[in-house]
């Protein structure tokens, strides 16, 4: 649907990736494969029906669940984007392209911003997944958090992503303090998940062994130091990419000479 570049392609704090970005731009960046692989493994076990996104950028994680799920007899994904992160309409556009191309009518990428749109597009469903990979400053995870909770019963689990990002942790406080246990997956860009389900709880525990319950925050400082090497990595990338065959013919026609 779209040229895509690999990024962090052996995991950025875990072993684990590749991301991926649209072919030129800086953000916003997929989940990894290894990620994709625990929602393979909790589809395949829990066998939701319903499930919500927030945060959908090109739709590699969506299209993937949605995927997952109509194999094990899922009814429907919906996801939440305001479409405004990096390139927004251009993946949106790709998106839902992606969706048709691989016809997964269970799948239904909605625009609009969370919590204010988030009952509307929920359209009235209770939710036995939920996938908060949106904007990750604090306090918007937690609004991310409390606009969806009232649409899901204790037995569905939540997925957070990008634990080492500054909004995550409030987050999950908050989330205890509604009865939720969570853990930590050491996944390339680390994944969380929580419920307030005490057998379900003891299953992820099961599927998952290096998991950790109540991780301790990483350093504040570490969030802004990977953004900026991550950043000036791709704003070089992109400027090779974009400018350095501009030169070629240069170099060839001095080689010629």
């Amino acid at each position: 649907m779209a040229e895509t570049s690999l990024v962090w392609h052996r995991g950025l704090l875990n072993s684990g990736g590749p991301h991926r970005v649209l072919k030129g731009s800086l953000y916003p960046i997929s989940i990894g494969e290894d990620e994709c692989a625990v929602f393979g493994k909790l589809i395949e076990q829990f066998r939701p029906e319903n499930t919500f996104i927030i945060g959908n950028a090109f739709g590699f994680s969506s299209c993937y669940i949605a995927d997952a799920m109509r194999q094990y007899g899922g009814q429907s994904v919906i996801t939440l984007d305001s479409e405004v992160e990096g390139r927004g309409q251009d993946c949106a556009a790709v998106a839902r392209r992606l969706a048709n191309v691989m016809e997964l009518s269970l799948l239904k990428n909605k625009k609009g911003s969370s919590p204010n749109d988030t009952a509307w597009a929920a359209e009235g469903k209770n939710f036995d997944l939920v996938f908060i990979d949106g904007d990750h400053s604090d306090p918007q995870v937690t609004r991310d958090f409390e606009g969806i909770l009232p649409f899901a019963d204790s037995q569905a689990i939540f997925v957070w992503h990008d634990f080492w990002l500054s909004g995550i942790n409030p987050c999950l406080k908050l989330a205890a303090s509604h009865g939720f246990r969570w853990l930590w997956l050491p996944t390339s860009c680390e994944m969380v998940l929580g419920v307030r389900d005490a057998r379900v709880f003891a299953e992820l525990q099961t599927m998952f062994p290096n998991s950790v319950e109540n991780q301790h925050p990483h350093s504040p400082l570490l969030a802004p130091t990977l953004i900026a090497k991550e950043f000036v990595r791709q704003a070089w990338d992109t400027a090779i990419t974009r400018y350095l065959p501009a030169f070629q013919p240069i170099r060839r026609s001095r080689s010629d000479r």
